[in-house]
């Protein structure tokens, strides 16, 4: 691969010559054209770790190996950790045969990170602008910009052979824009999608291409409701394996891939998730036919915050409690830190908030669950308990439904009676398991 000694800045030159090509006792952040951030861990024995030693060897051309397809502008920074994962130190990049020396010589038990942004030249010609382990993978491995837009839009499509559906929904994130969360995309091999939120869908488009050298998606929706204005976008993406950051000016949305397998289940079986499914509602609708329940209680936590009302969490139908959860997280993260003050809302509360928990529970590797809305709370009551399936306890259950301010839907498990119970309840008076739709 040649060198790319080019767009050396005499800033660059300056700080090469001072600290030179060898390890630092004092590491220092930053050195491309612009300051960037060192991105995640690469492991010796990672697939990017050898495909980079790959890309920068000589050895690999000599041998009649492939031709990379990006070949490095430098200077750029790496920097390498221990077995501890403790820096050791930064080394500044002037040439592959610089990069491939290091990456050879790099001892089994140490790792490293790059600094980014990076720029890379592709097979075509054309300079693509790098900002994490995951875009560098994808450049290591398609040579002109078509194959990368080909790659991303391979990705979200869902396979003509094979019984299964692939979304992107919107993931819970303590940092990023929740403000559609529960919503998904269907993304079709023709680029249209639909997307579905709170029982309702909305078509539009998707597809990816370059901005300024930059990966960026484009979605738009019909209509003109505040929801399709909102994601109409185009913003510069981020791909990390199942997730992807659409990179806004307020904040980022993180949407996540789901694959759905089109299996039939019947009540009882053993879901996806690793949950015991309760509702079959007959045929695909919305992103999703079946329900299950997870095999374990939640903690005991508050429902939330006391004397305030949550109206758009007070849907009973089946289908609304993921829409219903996402509403109580939402109205909590709006307040100024409820979880560390919870007297901005009221001091009776304690901070917990069980839809959080919700929405953060994991079983299986699927992390797309949340609290039964009531009706879809009865159907487990109906379909699991009462034919003794799930292990529930003759306990009162919550759901997602607020009744007003002060109270939510519950039910009595020993009885089948539907109850009202305080948000702020008996400590281990009240139990609840979260739900996942597929």
């Amino acid at each position: 691969m040649k060198n790319f000694p080019k767009i050396a800045t005499g800033l660059l030159l300056f700080i090469f010559m001072i600290y030179g090509c060898e390890f630092q006792d004092n590491p220092r952040e930053a050195v491309n054209l612009e300051t960037g951030e060192f991105g995640k861990l690469i492991k010796k024995d990672s697939e990017l770790y050898n495909t980079l030693e790959n890309t920068t060897s000589e050895k690999t051309l000599d041998e009649g190996g492939t031709s990379p397809c990006v070949e490095f502008i430098y200077p750029l920074a790496l920097k390498v950790y221990d077995s501890n994962q403790n820096p050791i130190g930064v080394q500044y990049i002037m040439s592959d045969s610089q990069f491939s020396k290091i990456l050879e010589n790099l001892s089994t038990d140490q790792s490293l990170s790059i600094s980014y942004p990076i720029s890379t030249t592709l097979a075509d010609n054309t300079v693509y602008s790098v900002n994490s382990n995951a875009q560098l993978n994808i450049a290591l491995k398609n040579c002109t910009r078509e194959d990368i837009i080909a790659y991303c839009n391979g990705i979200i499509s869902p396979p003509l052979d094979k019984p299964l559906d692939y979304y992107w929904r919107v993931a819970y994130s303590q940092t990023n824009d929740n403000t559609y969360l529960s919503g998904r995309f269907l993304i079709n091999s023709d680029a249209t999608l639909a997307f579905y939120f709170n029982n309702q869908a909305y078509n539009g488009t998707w597809f990816f291409l370059f901005v300024d050298d930059k990966l960026h998606l484009n979605i738009n929706l019909d209509g003109e409701s505040e929801l399709a204005k909102y994601w109409s976008i185009d913003g510069e993406v981020e791909m990390n394996d199942m997730n992807m950051t659409i990179k806004m000016l307020d904040k980022n949305i993180k949407l996540e891939l789901l694959y759905e397998t089109k299996y039939p289940y019947k009540i009882g079986d053993t879901g996806p998730a690793n949950g015991i499914v309760f509702y079959d509602k007959g045929q695909y609708s919305f992103g999703w036919r079946y329900i299950e329940v997870a095999t374990k209680d939640l903690k005991d936590l508050e429902w939330g915050c006391v004397a305030s009302s949550i109206s758009k969490a007070r849907n009973n139908e089946i289908g609304s409690g993921y829409y219903n959860t996402a509403q109580i997280v939402i109205y909590h993260n709006n307040l100024t830190n409820y979880y560390t003050n919870p007297a901005v809302c009221n001091n009776l509360n304690n901070g917990t908030l069980l839809a959080k928990d919700a929405v953060l529970f994991n079983q299986d590797i699927y992390s797309d669950w949340f609290l039964p809305s009531y009706n879809e709370l009865e159907l487990i009551y109906k379909n699991l308990y009462l034919s003794n399936l799930g292990n529930f306890t003759d306990s009162v259950y919550w759901s997602s439904t607020e009744i007003d301010q002060n109270a939510v839907s519950t039910i009595n498990f020993k009885t089948g009676e539907k109850t009202s119970t305080s948000k702020i309840p008996e400590k281990s008076s009240t139990k609840a398991r979260a739900v996942r739709y597929f």
